[in-house]
């Protein structure tokens, strides 16, 4: 069984053909989003059929021996009839399977449609499959309600420190110049027009979050705190996936940036699950998102 496994990410497209047993024939990676809510339909529509068409040609893969193709895409999760319809056109002899975009990353982890998913990259989320196939997300929710746990939310909440710090509420650690240093600005009142200005993009405030996590290694009370915090909310949404999917000591996963290196919000995460070993995912997104098609 030849598969296509396409992985739709917030800031990258990939698209791999997979053998039956994993093997990956050729991948094709490229930098810029497939997300629909922010380029629009007709624009992912080009990027996945000339990325398809690109993979297929250096494979080289005849379209007619896909016989199914697994796509988890950021955004799309509104619009799956439509997916499935764009990539059908593009290989209609092919079965197709579409899932959110941490659908196949857990499935990718594990090797399976069964476990725990954490992820903490600029945002926050978790999923879970149980053993009757039953699934659920928790978290996700974006920067503005949600995403505790994030890079967004650490570099927000570094920024709230720094200001409370400023006015004298709370202890000016080193955190504190780190912060100004990072931010190339000299004096409190910098802080909100750094902050406010309409170009920050949520990338430069989550940058932010490799500092507090430096400074949280190196023992900064502050810091230690809100990775603390951060690392808190995280297994908040474990939790809450145990107990909506009747778990019983699932085995768990980490995604994203922050759960992938030896962070302290990494250990903490593993302190409070329990796991003796740091997660070490078994396949890639794109590679589950074919095994995903391969085991529907």
């Amino acid at each position: 069984m030849i598969s296509i496994g396409i992985d739709g990410g917030g800031s990258s497209l990939r698209v791999g053909i997979f053998t039956e047993n994993m093997e990956c024939l050729h991948l094709h990676e490229l930098a810029e989003t497939a997300n629909p809510s922010i380029i629009g339909f007709e624009q992912v529509e080009r990027l996945l059929r000339s990325s398809v068409l690109k993979t297929l040609e250096a494979a080289p893969v005849k379209p007619t021996e896909i016989q199914c193709v697994g796509a988890g895409m950021a955004g799309a999760a509104q619009a799956t009839e439509w997916l499935k319809k764009t990539l059908a056109s593009i290989l209609p002899h092919s079965k197709i399977i579409v899932a959110p975009d941490y659908e196949i990353a857990l499935i990718g982890a594990h090797g399976k449609r069964y476990g725990i998913l954490i992820l903490s990259g600029t945002g926050s989320s978790a999923c879970g499959i149980n053993d009757s196939g039953e699934s659920a997300h928790s978290g996700g929710w974006g920067y503005l309600i949600g995403d505790e746990g994030g890079g967004y939310w650490l570099g927000l909440e570094t920024l709230k420190a720094v200001a409370r710090a400023a006015d004298g509420r709370e202890e000016k650690t080193e955190l504190y110049q780190q912060t100004f240093d990072h931010l190339k600005i000299f004096h409190p009142d910098d802080l909100i027009s750094w902050t406010y200005n309409p170009e920050r993009t949520n990338r430069k405030i989550a940058q932010i979050s490799e500092l507090v996590l430096s400074a949280a290694s190196s023992g900064d009370s502050v810091a230690s705190k809100i990775v603390e915090s951060g690392a808190e909310h995280l297994y908040q949404l474990y939790l809450n996936l145990v107990k909506r999917l009747d778990f019983a000591n699932p085995p768990v996963m980490f995604a994203g940036g922050l759960l992938s290196s030896d962070t302290l919000l990494q250990k903490l995460l593993i302190q409070k699950i329990g796991l003796k070993n740091v997660p070490c995912p078994k396949y890639s997104p794109v590679a589950g998102a074919a095994l995903m098609a391969q085991l529907s």
